[in-house]
């Protein structure tokens, strides 16, 4: 009889030991991607909705990154606690809406919705998402938004600037380079409101100054509005609005070349050849809104949070333009100002 002799091979110690090492390796980035994907998952969310284009746009990305920079240094970084998903109406107010709806289907945290418009769309699309807003041309209350300053009670919360004394500044300024100021011109954008225009209204009747308003929705309507100027008018008033920010250099040079003294809002305005620029200091408005954000990623209530009013101004005089069209500015404002152009 025959036996066949089988040999038993014993495997390789190293080939074993290669095999295990790639077998955890495998399990490390299982359990790795897994992470990275939980990470992701748990990241809060903040929508922002902008009326403004979010892609190169100058007059925006200064004041997102201020947003942005006040969230990191209270804990919410972007990409590691805090992710951001940006929905723009690309100029466009018609588009905020679709694009609000956009961010409550994404179930974002909070909506940050930085303009009167913005912040319109947002409340239509949600009750229950917090909302925290930079609105400078609405009464809050009067709108429905909050219930009071101290206890909004909804989910509305943020920046407002709805003092009436605010819109008769642009008055008086213009007063005290104007002395006999008996005949204005106003440029208004509907988009955000009619709050300002009514109290400026009340206040023109009051000194007995004429107003004659023109409507502004485009770009493209602020040429025809300067064109359409009727009469023998002193001085133009430029009511803010998120369209009429970006057209701060047009406006200027139109009513330098109407020989025009005029005030806006926004200190752009002044710097690219305005007469008289006068608002809040809108780095500080923009932190706060920031700080309100924060606090609802942290826990806060919206309905608790008090709203706040703007509390520093900037007042921009630039004298190049007041040389210009002949305007001795008194020294009573130029001590007032925080930046002189000259």
């Amino acid at each position: 009889m025959h036996f066949r002799h089988i040999e038993r091979t014993q495997p390789d110690v190293k080939n074993r030991v290669a095999s295990v090492l790639l077998i955890m390796c495998a399990l490390l980035v299982n359990i790795g991607c897994a992470g990275e994907a939980l990470a992701q998952e748990k990241l809060a969310r903040v929508g922002v909705l902008t009326y403004w284009s979010i892609d190169n746009n100058p007059w925006w990305e200064p004041f997102l990154e201020i947003f942005r920079q006040t969230l990191a240094d209270r804990g919410w970084i972007e990409g590691k606690t805090v992710s951001f998903e940006y929905r723009s109406a690309n100029n466009d107010p018609s588009q905020l809406a679709n694009a609000a709806e956009a961010l409550v289907g994404l179930k974002v945290d909070v909506i940050w919705a930085p303009s009167a418009p913005s912040l319109r769309a947002a409340y239509a699309a949600t009750r229950t998402i917090p909302i925290i807003t930079g609105d400078y041309t609405t009464d809050p209350i009067a709108q429905g938004y909050i219930e009071s300053y101290a206890r909004p009670g909804g989910n509305v919360t943020g920046v407002f600037l709805d003092t009436p004394e605010f819109s008769g500044k642009w008055v008086e300024l213009l007063k005290g380079m104007v002395p006999d100021l008996s005949r204005v011109a106003v440029l208004w954008d509907p988009a955000p409101g009619a709050n300002h225009l009514k109290v400026l209204s009340s206040i023109a009747q009051s000194l007995d100054i004429e107003l004659q308003v023109h409507e502004v929705r485009k770009p493209d309507d602020i040429d025809m509005a300067f064109s359409a100027l009727r009469g023998q008018l002193q001085a133009v008033i430029i009511l803010p609005s998120p369209m009429i920010y970006t057209q701060s250099p047009r406006l200027a040079t139109l009513a330098l070349k109407h020989r025009l003294p005029a005030t806006a809002f926004a200190r752009e305005f002044a710097t690219a050849g305005g007469l008289i620029a006068y608002g809040p200091l809108e780095a500080s408005t923009f932190n706060r809104q920031a700080v309100l954000a924060a606090k609802i990623l942290d826990g806060s209530n919206p309905a608790e949070l008090p709203v706040e009013r703007p509390t520093r101004f900037k007042l921009v005089v630039n004298l190049i333009t007041a040389k210009a069209l002949g305007i001795s500015v008194p020294q009573s404002i130029l001590f007032r100002a925080d930046e002189v152009i000259r």
